[in-house]
């Protein structure tokens, strides 16, 4: 009878563990800072070098370690944070399970340098995939430094998966940022390939870091956030609708000055501003939350991402009261006020009435895009030959105008249909089809100089994203170019463009590009990006429309080359509604 069931040997179990601990390049930089502040750094310094896939540092001025401490670390489950199983409940530091520079060391090539206050001379130990291949005595301060260099080098098939050095990078920084938001006592810098990327000193206050983090469009939209309930507090900063952005990746929260990732606060955030933005679109929120560390569990994820509160309802009740007594007390006189926010709009029953026999109304929406964007372009007839999916497919010019509804609707009909066409979708489907034709056939990226040319900041990883995508943007039309560290100039734009908040299509650009950075084939980048910019151009609600107008948006319509059932994001332009249907629901067949 054989025997089938082993104990594995240590270094299988180290990597085991690193498989827990170690996801990617981002994973070893959050278990390095986590261990410098719980050393009581008041200084961290990261460096990587290939998106961290080439080189991790981190060097800190934290209390160090002895020569025997030094040795211990890289064991696993040896760690200076516990000490009986009472300790796990209430941990009140970031690391604490003693696995993290074990299971570094196991997938890596290390270097571990430190001293304490009390050691003359401080201790360099060299591992390689968790194997000891050399230590010395080095002179140096107190603190440490860890060097983390191929990841993943001796377990191919993890490095396989790593994204582009780009991506990685984006990873690090956005979590550079957040540590550097929960931690402002702490002077933070970091190169990225030896570009400075983030150098803020220490600051009095979380309000002091955050001003030095964020360009200045963001910090003057800000509203301090300041609440207790029962022992918890909450404290932050929330951008004042309507200044918003188009993810969730602006909603920073932490707990216990931890950065986590919790659906329960993110959750609750965006109830309390379900009534103050659109749809589709996510506060910009730095939250805070303390509470006793016997509320909240932070075991629930290995790498301490995610949290469980105890009572997660009062939790919820913290943030939505705090939100709402924020926003509610610090309305800007500019904009409406919180119960116009919530108004639904007024139903006016008539559709005829919202169609103008006369010609479009000066300085309207519906004037300014048909006359002078890129209406005025797509009405004119395309003299190349057609496609075959467009001589095949529903001819919208066919269509009968009845009226127009609220909400960018308008009623079509034929003999058969009553038909509800979006307008706005319409007009979107036809942008993006224009922007995605050939550049010598593409009309649409013409560039129109700008009288004067527009500036916009970013943050250091927004910079990075639309650094990497300049080149996107020149093809659309566009001229920038940087203008500082994490600066750009818009010198010119589409002609189609003009009259477009530039400042908010260029972060709604940014934000697409980083949520869609997982994406590394180019054109799937592209294609979010235009249908982006396709949105942000199209014409938005307006009470009236012409006859003539409409009928230019149905030939535009026949007249493009692509889809035009549904808009870029896959929404249906047009709904219809069967004559026999109605005649059922009225009893009359």
């Amino acid at each position: 009878m054989s025997n089938r069931i082993q104990i594995l040997n240590e270094n299988v179990i180290n990597r085991i563990a690193a498989g827990e601990v170690v996801e990617r390049p981002v994973s070893v930089v959050k278990e390095l800072i986590e261990n410098a502040i719980d050393a009581m750094a008041t200084s961290i310094q990261l460096d990587i070098e290939d998106g961290g896939r080439k080189l991790i540092r981190v060097k800190d001025n934290g209390v160090g370690m002895g020569h025997d401490d030094a040795f211990l670390a890289l064991e696993r489950h040896a760690t200076s944070k516990l000490r009986s199983e009472q300790d796990l409940i209430g941990i009140p530091t970031m690391g604490f399970r003693g696995e993290a520079l074990a299971s570094i060391a196991s997938i890596s090539r290390m270097r571990l340098i430190t001293k304490d206050q009390f050691d003359e001379i401080g201790t360099s130990i060299i591992s390689e995939g968790g194997t000891l291949t050399n230590s010395e005595p080095v002179a140096m301060t107190h603190g440490t430094v860890v060097e983390v260099r191929n990841i993943f080098f001796n377990t191919p098939v993890r490095r396989k998966y790593l994204k582009s050095a780009l991506l990685e990078s984006g990873h690090i920084n956005d979590l550079f940022l957040k540590m550097a938001l929960a931690n402002p006592s702490i002077a933070f810098t970091s190169t990225d390939d030896g570009k400075t990327k983030v150098r803020t000193p220490a600051a009095s206050s979380s309000k002091e870091r955050v001003y030095s983090l964020f360009p200045k469009d963001v910090v003057e939209n800000l509203v301090e956030l300041e609440y207790r309930l029962d022992n918890s507090t909450l404290s932050g900063f929330i951008a004042r609708p309507p200044f918003t952005r188009s993810s969730m990746r602006y909603i920073f929260t932490f707990v216990n000055s931890r950065p986590v990732k919790d659906r329960l606060v993110n959750a609750s955030i965006i109830k309390a501003f379900s009534n103050l933005v659109e749809r589709g679109r996510y506060p910009f929120a730095i939250v805070f939350i303390k509470t006793h560390p016997e509320e909240v569990d932070v075991n629930v994820h290995p790498q301490k991402a995610e949290v469980r509160f105890l009572r997660p309802g009062a939790i919820s009740g913290l943030i939505t009261r705090a939100v709402n007594e924020a926003i509610i007390g610090k309305v800007p006189s500019d904009s409406r006020s919180f119960g116009d926010w919530s108004k639904p709009t007024p139903f006016a029953s008539g559709a005829s009435r919202y169609v103008s026999k006369d010609g479009p109304r000066e300085g309207s929406i519906d004037s300014y895009r048909i006359d002078r964007g890129p209406d005025t372009f797509f009405s004119q007839k395309e003299t190349g030959p057609a496609s075959a999916a467009r001589l095949n497919r529903l001819r919208f010019s066919e269509f009968s105008i009845l009226g127009k509804l609220p909400n960018s609707f308008i009623v079509l009909y034929d003999d058969d249909d009553m038909v509800v066409l979006d307008h706005h979708a319409a007009h979107e489907r036809l942008i993006f089809n224009h922007l995605c034709k050939p550049d010598g056939q593409n009309q649409l990226r013409e560039s129109q100089d700008l009288l004067a040319p527009q500036v916009v900041e970013f943050s250091a990883l927004e910079a990075e994203a639309l650094r990497e995508n300049l080149e996107i943007l020149h093809s659309a039309g566009f001229v920038v170019e940087e203008f500082g560290q994490n600066s750009f100039i818009i010198r010119s734009i589409p002609s189609w463009l003009e009259g477009t908040d530039l400042d908010d299509l260029f972060k709604s650009f940014v934000d697409t590009a980083l949520e869609t950075g997982l994406k590394t084939d180019p054109t799937i980048l592209r294609n979010y990006i235009f249908k982006n910019m396709a949105c942000k151009a199209a014409i938005k609600e307006s009470s009236y429309v012409t006859t003539t107008e409409i009928r230019e948006l149905l030939a535009s319509l026949d007249a493009t080359d692509g889809p035009t059932d549904v808009c870029p994001h896959g929404r249906p332009i047009l709904v219809r509604i069967s004559f026999d249907e109605l005649r059922r629901r009225m009893g009359r067949k």
